[in-house]
């Protein structure tokens, strides 16, 4: 009997060293496997932080660019129509012109005011955001301030303005 109860004693020691190690081994594999798992979803998330970033740089240099049409700053245009308008005692300088054909038409420019308001109504928050809403609002006072100067009295409305 003494030597089933060591022979019990070793094989419950062996047993238990081999659970030991098994749990040990898994508990090492669960480790490795959460660090690579944690440093590749850490790389991912700065990969996708770097690519939203390059993206939103791109969407900033797009609205950039596209309110430089309505920038009247921009040198290469020069000073145009700066008397528009005179001839009946109006300021009608400001607006835009609807092609490269030195006419003012009031409809487009009213559409353009408009949907120029919607994107600030809309967008303005991410236009602050990357500084350009400063931009779009200067653009659409310059259009709207020639819409008002350009009805001066009730049943008045200048739709068309260009010189002869």
């Amino acid at each position: 009997m003494g030597r089933e109860g060591a022979d019990e004693t070793k094989s419950f020691k062996g047993w238990f060293l081999r659970a030991l190690v098994f749990v040990l081994v898994a508990f090492v594999v669960a480790v490795a496997v959460y660090t690579i798992l944690t440093y590749f979803h850490l790389r991912k998330q700065a990969s996708d932080h770097n690519h939203s970033h390059a993206i939103l740089n791109k969407y900033t240099d797009a609205l950039e660019i596209s309110l430089q049409f309505f920038d009247n700053g921009i040198g290469w245009r020069g000073d145009s129509g700066l008397l528009d308008g005179e001839d009946a005692n109006l300021d009608l300088s400001n607006g835009m012109f609807d092609a490269g054909d030195l006419i003012k038409f009031g409809f487009p420019m009213a559409f353009t005011a408009t949907v120029l308001s919607w994107a600030i109504l809309e967008y303005g928050d991410r236009m602050n955001a990357v500084k350009q809403l400063g931009y779009a609002q200067e653009s659409l006072t310059w259009i709207t301030n020639f819409l008002i100067n350009a009805h001066p009295s009730a049943n008045v409305l200048y739709i068309q303005v260009a010189n002869a």
